[in-house]
């Protein structure tokens, strides 16, 4: 049984955070904050081969550091506080960030397992295909090059083989995915350059790296959640990085088969996900009324929203009409453009204007709070959540006007996702309480964006659909239905819809 989480009162990073800091760890905090420059731990401890651990610095020196730390870590409190409360963000900081700490601090406590054959299986595997990849590679331009080579590589594509070049920077073409993505249909070695890449990061950071991380002691996985790491308050995951895997491709798949139920069968894994968390924040903070309407109807919101926009019944959306639709519903909060459009369709730039003009004639009140948070933005200089969570945004007061678009997307995007953010947030720390309180065996292991992810004995499985069908769809007050959607199995990768 994992200790307890302690309850922490007060967290500078996270107020500091809060308050639109830039630099949040201790040191640069207090030399911004409180014009004190602080001690380099490493001064103490020494860097490379020679660096000893805290334990083994003299007592005196030791003391000292920790004390001036203390010291101006109340100082910090003191001084945040009043930011704090100088900018309305007391409550959120009291009641919603500070209990999620204990929460994240559980779950990364008990860890996850995993079934390190699964994962060895796939080693093998991916490394004959990356093998193949790169071989069909050399032969599709008749000759071998250094393929891991971003300059050799720009060479061979733009000056070789004579391809549309983008970009270039210091040195030498661009290489990077979005270009050779528009490249693909040009020369069959651009499709083996893409793949070889994506196996060989999924094997380096996934394949090769989950088996190293396997703490001895417990035998399980345990990632380090930071609440502090993105501006939109969504969390972020570390060493190893779990909300990254990809799913949508077979081998992705193949590595979330290795996260597992431990005690198998006695045990098992339960997957519960928020549908389409993002769309149903946009219908509530706009109001939008067809928006909101397709949601009360509980119709597939995509296939709805391609219904309105080409003036045809639902039953007759075909699946093209559907893909437009999704691209813009999932792109109408973060300032999706007519050229945005057009790189992720076949639209053409003034198709792809037409299509959001027809979209926002369809949704119009979602139109109008779009331009109104801009605007809202630009005089308050934050966008803010729905519970009052801000992120500062200077963007919009350069003299630059790249600078001041990419401003007013971040406007755009921060009072959705930020606010999709507080929901599962809200949601996990209402679970843990209920976890704890009714005397579940059942334990939160994983957040990985609008998923959150549980072990549980298999006589428990009835009892928490239950109370997560309770809780979830209710973490905040919204004025369109939410639903989740919970999976269940042995592993990660192998779940079916709970009845």
């Amino acid at each position: 049984m994992p200790p307890t989480a302690v309850s922490v009162a007060f967290d500078t990073m996270l107020a500091a955070h809060l308050t639109g800091e830039k630099a949040l760890s201790l040191k640069p905090l207090a030399f911004n904050r409180l014009n004190v420059e602080l001690q380099a731990l490493t001064d103490l401890t020494g860097t490379g081969r020679k660096q000893i651990t805290f334990d083994a610095v003299p007592v005196t020196d030791a003391g000292g550091y920790a004390a001036t730390a203390a010291a101006v870590t109340l100082q910090l409190q003191r001084a945040l506080a009043e930011d704090m409360e100088r900018d309305g963000l007391t409550t959120y900081h009291d009641e919603h960030a500070m209990p999620l700490v204990p929460v994240l601090a559980r779950m990364q406590t008990h860890g996850i397992a995993i079934d390190e054959s699964v994962l060895a299986e796939l080693n093998e595997e991916i490394a004959g295909e990356i093998e193949i990849e790169e071989r069909d590679a050399y032969e599709a331009v008749g000759h071998e090059f250094n393929i891991n080579s971003p300059s050799q590589l720009g060479d061979l594509l733009f000056k070789e083989l004579k391809l549309p070049s983008g970009r270039r920077t210091q040195t030498g073409y661009s290489t990077d995915a979005s270009i050779l993505e528009n490249l693909r249909d040009h020369h069959p070695v651009i499709g083996h350059v893409l793949r070889y890449r994506e196996l060989t990061k999924l094997k380096s950071t996934y394949v090769d790296t989950l088996p190293q991380q396997v703490n001895p002691r417990t035998g399980r996985i345990h990632t380090t959640y930071n609440q502090a790491g993105s501006a939109t308050g969504r969390l972020a995951s570390a060493d190893p990085n779990l909300q990254n895997i990809p799913i949508r491709t077979p081998l992705g798949l193949r590595v979330r088969e290795a996260f597992i139920a431990e005690q198998r069968p006695e045990w098992m894994l339960l997957s519960a996900d928020y549908s389409q968390i993002d769309l149903r924040v946009l219908a509530h903070l706009s109001q939008d009324p067809a928006l909101m309407a397709a949601f009360e109807r509980g119709e597939d919101i995509h296939s709805s929203t391609a219904s309105l926009i080409y003036g045809v019944p639902l039953g007759e959306v075909n699946r093209d009409m559907r893909r437009l639709a999704k691209v813009m519903n999932f792109g109408v909060a973060y300032g999706l453009s007519a050229f945005g459009i057009s790189q992720q369709t076949e639209l053409t730039r003034e198709e792809g204007a037409a299509f959001i003009e027809s979209y926002f004639g369809t949704y119009p009140t979602v139109k109008a709070f779009l331009d109104d948070t801009v605007e809202r933005a630009k005089a308050d200089g934050y966008a803010e959540t729905l519970l009052g969570r801000r992120r500062y945004i200077p963007e919009l007061r350069s003299p630059h006007y790249p600078v001041r678009q990419a401003g007013e997307r971040i406007a755009l995007n921060m009072p959705v996702q930020g606010t999709s953010a507080d929901v599962i947030n809200e949601a996990m720390i209402t679970i843990q309480r209920r976890l704890e309180g009714d005397g579940f065996g059942s334990r939160m292991l994983l957040q990985v964006h609008d998923e959150l992810l549980f072990e549980l004995p298999v006589e428990e499985e009835e009892e928490l659909v239950t109370m997560l069908q309770d809780v979830m769809p209710n973490a905040l007050e919204m004025s369109v239905p939410v639903q989740i959607d919970v999976k269940t199995g042995p592993t990660w990768a192998s779940m079916t819809y709970a009845e």
